[in-house]
């Protein structure tokens, strides 16, 4: 990743959600809201992305994406819109029992917390991430309350998270806090995802909840989706955005222990959150886990 560009994991996501908000059978699963955020995000980024915009009403640009998804990893657009749409319900949930605060690591171009700090007025919100990707999105919205809404830059991948910046923005670590790390903790090395577990539990009064992402480690110990192709593995490491780390369900219980952990959520799970797409092909080896402190 170039220090002035965005993830292209950031803007790969971005614009599948542009692209399954346009299809008609997977619409719903996208809210319009998200969908216009990440459109303004692409709108403003590049010639590149600007085009793209132009052309994902059209169904054979839909038929080339599914092509791709076909030959790459199957499944999983439809994964990403359903991981979403199960955090961002878990997020929703902490907000409207009283948690104020919420924190988003390595959000990318995820649309979430500008979405939610429009829904809560009284809650505050961070984005902590790469500081490339984080000035393109916030000069996309620059009419944000900055008195509600922090950026912080730290890239995760070279230096440990910064306490200090966010207690300087008014985090509030007496305040129970609802944490995101979604689509990230792969990319890092364990040493490094261990030492942001513990810094989170430091950081968070009793209450707390953390949600992220892990990969599911496969029998021979390989990092990967079920059924990814050779070409993702070579696109991720040409791109340096490669897996690093993967573990099982039972070793994560002992390796986040300063957390407890509450469930984990499958692509058995996230059928469910809409049976109109129960038949369709969904991504695997990516769970959802929920802790807390």
């Amino acid at each position: 990743m170039k220090a002035t560009q965005a993830s292209r994991t950031a803007l790969v996501i971005a614009a599948s959600l542009v692209l399954l908000r346009h299809d008609p059978k997977y619409s719903r699963a996208i809210s319009q809201t998200s969908a216009d955020l990440c459109a303004r995000l692409l709108k403003t980024y590049s010639a590149r992305t600007r085009l793209f915009l132009k052309i994902t009403r059209w169904p054979w640009m839909r038929a080339i994406a599914k092509f791709i998804e076909r030959i790459t990893i199957p499944g999983i657009l439809l994964h990403y819109a359903l991981r979403k749409k199960n955090i961002s319900q878990l997020a929703r949930a902490a907000l409207i029992h009283g948690t104020k605060q919420l924190v988003v690591i390595g959000a990318g171009f995820d649309p979430l917390s500008l979405e939610l700090h429009r829904e809560f007025r009284t809650a505050q919100f961070w984005e902590i991430d790469h500081p490339a990707t984080q000035g393109h999105k916030a000069r996309a919205f620059p009419e944000i309350d900055d008195q509600r809404f922090h950026f912080i830059a730290n890239n995760l991948s070279t230096a440990a998270l910064d306490k200090n910046a966010l207690r300087n923005s008014g985090f509030d670590s007496a305040q129970p806090t609802f944490w995101i790390a979604e689509g990230l903790l792969m990319y890092l090395p364990a040493d490094t995802v261990s030492r942001l577990m513990i810094t989170l539990k430091e950081l968070s009064a009793p209450g707390s909840q953390f949600v992220f992402t892990f990969m599911e480690k496969q029998s021979d110990g390989r990092i990967r989706f079920h059924c990814q192709s050779k070409l993702v593995d070579w696109w991720l490491s040409r791109r340096g955005e490669p897996f690093v780390w993967g573990t099982t369900r039972h070793e994560l219980v002992y390796f986040v222990r300063s957390w407890r952990v509450l469930r984990f959520f499958d692509h058995n799970d996230l059928r469910e959150i809409d049976s109109a797409l129960a038949d369709e092909p969904l991504a695997r080896r990516e769970v959802i886990c929920l802790a807390e402190i």
